[in-house]
Parts: C-alpha cells; sequence; structure tokens
C-alpha cells in the first residue's frame, strides 16, 4: 500500500498544478529614489489612498496605516487607532499598500499564499508584477509570477538524487484569472481557467487542463477545479476521457494560522485511495510553511502513518 501511496503521489506531481501566490513587491522605495517621489503622483495613487499600507522604516519598525498627507520629507500616517505618526522619507525603505480585514478588533493580513491550497490551485491571481518561490517537499522547487492581474505563470522543475540535470522533468503552468463577482449580498465569486505541462527528456509529457472556481475572500475561501489530463508520446496527443476533480478549502484561524485542506477524485482510483491533505499554514510577512499530511481511507483502515506535506513560500520584497 505505501508504494501505491508513493506511486499515487509521484502521479499527482505530474497532473497536479500548483500555482501562484502573493508578493510584496508594489512598492519598493530605496533610500535615494524616496526623495521627489510622490504617491500623488504615482499610478497607484488611488490603491494607496484606499487600503492599508504597510511601511518598514530602516530602524527595524513596522508600521500599519493609512497615508492620510505627504511631502517631500515626511509621510502623515494615520493608523487603525486614530494615532497619527509622521514618517521621515529617508527613514522608509518599502511602503506596500496591504490587504487586511479586522477580526474582534484585530487586524489580519490577507493570506500571501491566497492562490493556492496544498497542490490545487484557487482561482485568486498572484497579481500584477508580484512573484514568489516555492519548493514542495524538496523536490519540486518553482518560481511563481504574476504578469498583471490576470495572468500568472509558473516555472519548475521535478528534482530528486540521481537523476541528472539533463534528465531533470521541467514544469510550465498558466492560470488565467478572470474579474471577480462581488455582492453585498452573496459571497465573492472568482473563477480561473488554465493549463500545465510537464516535459520529459524521453520525448514524453503529461499535463492537465483546468477550470476553477472560488467563493470568499482573501482571508478564508472554498473552491472547486475540474479538469482533463492529456499526454504527448512523440508527435502524439491524447486527452483523458473521465475528468478529474477536486474541493479546497482554506480557513484563517488567526493572523498568522490557517487550516488548509483538499481532496482529489482521480478517475483511475477507487474512492477509498483517492488523497487527501490537510495541512497548517503558518503565515508570515515573508514566508510561509505549510506542515501537514497525506491520507486516503485505506491507509486509515490499515493505521497506516500518513505520508508527510512540508512546503516553503518566499516572498521576495
Amino acid at each position: 500500500m505505501l508504494y501505491n501511496i508513493i506511486r499515487l503521489l509521484c502521479s499527482l506531481f505530474t497532473i497536479i498544478f500548483s500555482q501562484e501566490l502573493y508578493s510584496n513587491e508594489l512598492y519598493q522605495f530605496e533610500n535615494k529614489s524616496l526623495k521627489g517621489v510622490s504617491l500623488k503622483s504615482s499610478a497607484n495613487t488611488s490603491e494607496v489612498a484606499s487600503k492599508m499600507v504597510e511601511i518598514e522604516t530602516r530602524d527595524g519598525n513596522i508600521l500599519l496605516g493609512y497615508v492620510i498627507e505627504e511631502n517631500d520629507d515626511f509621510y502623515k500616517l494615520r493608523t487603525k487607532d486614530g494615532m497619527i505618526i509622521d514618517i521621515p522619507r529617508v527613514s522608509v525603505i518599502n511602503l506596500i499598500p496591504i490587504e487586511t480585514k479586522e477580526n474582534d478588533g484585530k487586524v489580519y493580513r490577507a493570506d500571501p499564499n491566497k492562490s493556492l491550497y496544498i497542490f490545487a490551485p484557487s482561482a485568486f491571481p498572484i497579481e500584477n508584477k508580484k512573484s514568489y518561490c516555492r519548493d514542495f517537499c524538496v523536490f519540486f522547487p518553482s518560481y511563481n509570477r504574476g504578469f498583471n492581474n490576470n495572468f500568472s505563470l509558473q516555472l519548475g522543475a521535478f528534482v530528486a538524487p540521481g537523476i541528472p540535470i539533463d534528465e531533470v522533468p521541467l514544469v510550465l503552468s498558466g492560470k488565467f484569472s478572470l474579474p471577480k463577482v462581488e455582492s453585498k449580498n452573496i459571497l465573492k465569486i472568482s473563477t480561473a481557467t488554465g493549463a500545465m505541462y510537464v516535459n520529459t527528456p524521453e520525448n514524453f509529457g503529461l499535463g492537465i487542463i483546468f477550470g476553477t472556481i472560488t467563493l470568499g475572500d482573501n482571508f478564508t475561501h472554498l473552491s472547486g477545479s475540474f479538469g482533463f489530463g492529456y499526454s504527448r508520446d512523440g508527435s502524439d496527443w491524447e486527452l483523458q476521457e473521465k475528468p478529474i476533480y477536486n474541493l479546497s478549502g482554506n480557513y484563517r484561524y488567526s493572523n498568522s494560522i490557517a487550516f488548509v485542506g483538499e481532496t482529489w477524485f482521480l478517475p483511475d482510483l477507487n474512492v477509498d485511495d483517492n488523497p487527501f491533505m490537510f495541512s497548517v499554514r503558518f503565515i508570515g510577512r515573508r514566508f510561509a510553511v505549510d506542515l501537514g499530511a497525506l491520507v486516503t481511507i485505506n491507509l486509515i483502515n490499515e493505521n497506516t502513518i500518513p505520508l508527510p506535506i512540508l512546503n516553503f513560500t518566499y516572498h521576495p520584497r
């Protein structure tokens, strides 16, 4: 059974897409470039004015609030508690608009990994010019980037000890997120479509085309996906006749912790062998870590230890 699960996990690597998340790089102001830079003249002025911002200073302080006034020398920041702080521009390293949500009087940052769960994507985009580096279970490093507020791209590889560098399978995937539908009376609805392809040196490849719908916001959300696998053998292409289904969810427990789960329904597996994955996601400003496990009904019935899952994500400035 353990061999079957390992084989299942390998097949998941080749048919399941993992997608992009959030990176804090919209506003990077170096000391030399702060002078003369005005939010009033920025193309993102409305975003900065309407959103809470995070200001990082050279002495290590992190301040959250709204920029209500600025000049050549200072930013005037109003905090959530109404405090007014004058911050010298020369001391600011980064000024980044962030999405927040209040819960029981506490301010939560949006999950920077909102665009994916453990394996599966949500319909949320990475967003324009944002990027992240991810390492899934050590063997699947990838670079992920958003090129606008709709299209995001992933480039990765499956690496393992003993595989020559010229035989490492390469992964390319893309996702197009459609405009979000929002209403005060119903849940927020996001949709996306995309494709993934895994190329091998033996002139063989595998992939999936998929569609995803997500209900909720960037803090707590539920997604359903379906797709069709395909393969290439030389110049011959074949599309899988039976679809693959996925159900995933993310529950934000606190500002630094989320609970993530997903289950897959694969056409060639018995129900008792379909995988269910869950993890605790530890959320930081630059890093995120998923610590969890993969189980099946058969694994539970046989009292077999679940397969561990460990993901690392880094968001550059």
